[in-house]
């Protein structure tokens, strides 16, 4: 799954700088993949986020019949400009996945509009949604997403992603983490994320229990 992932994104040029041998900065389960990725990417360019996007697949990721089916945990460590403002986050996301839409259909679907993507973006108040073994930064904002779009590796179909993200600013450095998966967010898929979200934040930011 993860080969014939970053072999996708390879043919479509996007530049891509696998973890394989290195220690992955997301801790998930053996049997979740992994890589990281310069931002912006090759497949979006045009974003105005810099810095390093690690990323962990759920071992269904490519597999359209499974419970895990585009599941993933991802984080920005980023620049710490520009500010993260909701704006800017909604704009990016877009650029992002009509970017990689676009990359990996390489035109392989004309009917398929990228500009038709739309992402929902609303604030939520941290302790609504707060990490379940620890509290995220001070200063974190948190969000609930729901993303509209076409999903061009294994069904080239409509699909809605929900995605959690929580930013924060640590040092010289804004962070921007996310947990996405089509499923509802009453599915246990998202303890699984959540736990992989909670030990980056007590592991590499030294907060929580």
């Amino acid at each position: 799954m993860l080969r014939y992932l970053a072999l996708s994104l390879v043919l479509v040029g996007t530049l891509l700088a696998a973890d394989e041998s290195a220690e992955f900065k997301l801790v998930a389960p053996d049997s979740w993949g992994g890589e990281t990725i310069s931002l912006p990417p090759g497949f979006a360019p045009e974003m105005t986020l810099k810095g390093e996007e690690h990323i962990r697949f759920a071992p269904g990721m490519m597999k359209a019949s499974s419970d895990t089916f585009f599941t993933y945990a991802f984080v920005f460590e980023l620049e710490k400009k520009p500010e993260l403002k909701d704006d800017l986050i909604k704009d990016e996301f877009l650029k992002y996945y009509r970017g990689l839409c676009t990359a990996v259909l390489n035109g392989a679907r004309p009917d398929v509009d990228p500009e038709k993507f739309t992402f929902d973006l609303e604030n939520e108040e941290p302790d609504a949604n707060k990490a379940e073994d620890g509290s995220f930064p001070a200063g974190t904002h948190v969000y609930q997403g729901k993303l509209t779009w076409v999903e061009p590796f294994a069904t080239r179909a409509p699909q809605t992603l929900n995605i959690e993200i929580q930013t924060w600013t640590s040092g010289n450095r804004n962070y921007l983490f996310a947990c996405v998966s089509p499923q509802t967010r009453k599915a246990k898929i998202w303890k699984e994320l959540h736990k992989i979200r909670d030990t980056y934040l007590k592991g590499h930011l030294k907060i929580g229990p």
